[in-house]
């Protein structure tokens, strides 16, 4: 099993995603609407302003209303950008914490308000699984997995310990192997060396990486790149730790192989191509998604066996 603990070039979004593409126009709303009125407010308000100064003479009546006008107009916008985010989040905050008081059981208090509190969410993830074989029993499974991570709450948060770790199975035939981790941020990019990519009792992990910083709304984009020996009948299992947004697997395999992907998600995954599978959904941290592989024959010769008792 793999786990992402962070808890490569980036994929183009899915075209013709028409409900995606709805729901991305109205986050945009909600997250620059009312600062977009309050500009505009403001700038109306300083148009005002200065109309009142050339155009009407000094104490008159109407430079008087208008000025008076135009500076309430501004005041209006300032305090309004200034406090209207902040008031909107604390609102939510309130209502939800006393919506889930009374709604739901003890039991299922604590989970809701965490995720409630997530900062940070995966919200583009693109997999790549490619077999080869070995031999009759080996192959070998290769992953490359990019990950675009966006904070999505009101404030600066970071990722601590960005990092990945695959198992170590000990197989004759070969061993697993992290060959490049790596994240870009902006101009800046970080990537592990081989002083970064350290074994443990039973697999390999990324220790030191450097914490990413990021401010509301800012992006990273986190590339993986593994391989692990594994067998001709096998599966393997990768969890993150973020919230992860419409995951999307292409599985590769070899004549003779079977191969299918599933979400550990209360709805089943989508073909959207021969190889090609994605969730419609968000996997919560630790909902695993699981990649399984079997020889057509090896199934073909096991379906016709008689039980036994």
């Amino acid at each position: 099993m793999a786990v992402l603990l962070f808890s490569g070039e980036t994929s183009p979004e899915l075209k013709g995603d028409k409900a995606m593409q709805k729901t991305k126009r109205e986050s945009l709303w909600e997250q620059w609407g009312i600062l977009t009125i309050m500009v505009f407010i403001f700038l109306f308000g300083i148009v005002l302003l200065l109309l009142s100064i050339l155009y009407l003479k000094p104490e008159s009546t109407g430079r008087l209303l208008l000025e008076g006008l135009a500076v309430a107009l501004i005041i209006a916008a300032i305090l309004g950008i200034g406090i209207e985010s902040v008031f909107r989040r604390q609102l939510v905050t309130d209502a939800f914490k006393a919506s889930i008081g009374y709604i739901l059981p003890d039991e299922l208090k604590g989970e809701m308000e965490w995720i409630y509190q997530t900062r940070i969410l995966c919200t583009q993830h693109i997999q790549t699984c490619k077999l080869t074989p070995i031999d009759d029993e080996y192959c070998k499974l290769h992953v490359i997995m990019h990950r675009t991570f966006q904070n999505i709450s009101l404030s600066r948060t970071s990722i601590d310990k960005p990092g990945v770790g695959i198992d170590e199975w000990f197989y004759r035939a070969g061993s697993s192997q992290i060959l490049r981790f790596e994240y870009v941020q902006g101009e800046e990019k970080w990537e592990a060396t081989k002083n970064n990519i350290c074994k443990t009792d039973c697999g390999w992990e990324i220790k030191d990486a450097k914490k990413i910083s990021l401010a509301s709304k800012e992006e990273v984009t986190i590339s993986i790149e593994t391989e692990e020996i594994k067998r001709t009948n096998d599966a393997n299992y990768w969890a993150f730790g973020y919230p992860t947004r419409s995951p999307q697997v292409i599985v590769e395999g070899y004549d003779g192989i079977r191969m299918n992907v599933r979400f550990g998600y209360r709805l089943p995954a989508e073909l959207i191509g021969s190889n090609t599978y994605r969730l419609k959904g968000t996997l919560l941290p630790d909902q695993r998604v699981e990649i399984r592989w079997w020889s057509e024959k090896d199934s073909v010769r096991w379906k016709k066996e008689t039980p036994k008792s």
